[in-house]
């Protein structure tokens, strides 16, 4: 998965000046700025144009990334790609850095005034939130909690396998959903799982957790075996499709990204 690409993230602020040697992301709605020759590469501060507003995101296998907050920036021999072209490329730290800015990117975009009571936010200069001079207001980045389920069904070695009804997202994927105010995560699951199929679950198990920054989720993944009836009723609001797959049936991507491809290849090897 993305994350596990860098050996070494730190999440602490860094309130340092930018330095040549920081690479800087600029977003433009789903897309950044950046060239990709087998992984992705993004420009450093001195690649740019015009010198941009920037704010400290994080640092990476001791690689500074910095926000750009200035606009469109552009550098030449850069490129704005889609976040799917670089989630495509080679398996590198930059693949992770730049799911990751996204999610930093997006914060900011939303949060430009306070909720309270309407001033104007601005960075705060130590430390990763936006503040309101006017009330003192703190914002700080959106993480929703968000669940996977691989529904497996032990006396037919199979998984149900869904696709999403109305998005862009084509591949088959697992149920999944968020979590509601007042619910566990594994409350969570079992709604979900009994919502979009009609399946009932026991035995549920931890497997996995993964930051999405795409959505600004913390996706955690279980596992849980059918009890009961193996017949799916689908929502149809939620779902184009939800199959029941063999193990040896199923195909799996190789783009090295996400939660939903780890627990597929899992299943597939036979590991769960």
């Amino acid at each position: 998965m993305f994350q596990d690409i860098p050996n070494e993230f730190d999440i602490n602020f860094d309130g340092r000046e930018i330095d040549e040697k920081a690479y800087v992301l600029c977003y433009d709605g789903e897309k950044v700025l950046c060239r990709i020759d087998g992984g992705a590469e993004f420009p450093r501060i001195g690649n740019l144009k015009d010198r941009p507003e920037t704010v400290f995101a994080f640092s990476a296998d001791g690689i500074r990334y910095f926000l750009c907050l200035s606009g469109r920036a552009s550098a030449e021999g850069f490129e704005y790609k889609s976040l799917k072209a670089v989630r495509g490329a080679a398996q590198d730290i930059n693949k992770f850095a730049a799911i990751t800015g996204f999610h930093y990117y997006k914060f900011h975009g939303e949060n430009r005034f306070c909720g309270r009571c309407g001033g104007k936010l601005v960075h705060d200069p130590e430390k990763r939130c936006m503040l309101c001079g006017n009330c003192g207001n703190e914002v700080f980045p959106k993480i929703s909690p968000a669940v996977i389920v691989g529904i497996i069904d032990q006396e037919n070695d199979s998984i149900v396998l869904t696709k999403y009804a109305e998005r862009d997202y084509k591949k088959y994927a697992l149920v999944a959903g968020f979590a509601e105010m007042g619910e566990s995560a594994e409350d969570a699951v079992k709604r979900e799982v009994m919502e979009e199929t009609g399946l009932e679950i026991t035995e549920l198990k931890y497997y996995k957790s993964q930051p999405w920054g795409l959505a600004q989720n913390l996706l955690i993944g279980f596992l849980g075996y059918v009890k009961g009836s193996r017949r799916i009723i689908m929502d149809k609001n939620e779902l184009s499709e939800a199959v029941w797959v063999s193990r040896e049936k199923l195909q799996v991507g190789n783009e090295g990204v996400s939660l939903t491809e780890d627990m597929m290849r899992a299943f597939k090897e036979g590991r769960i």
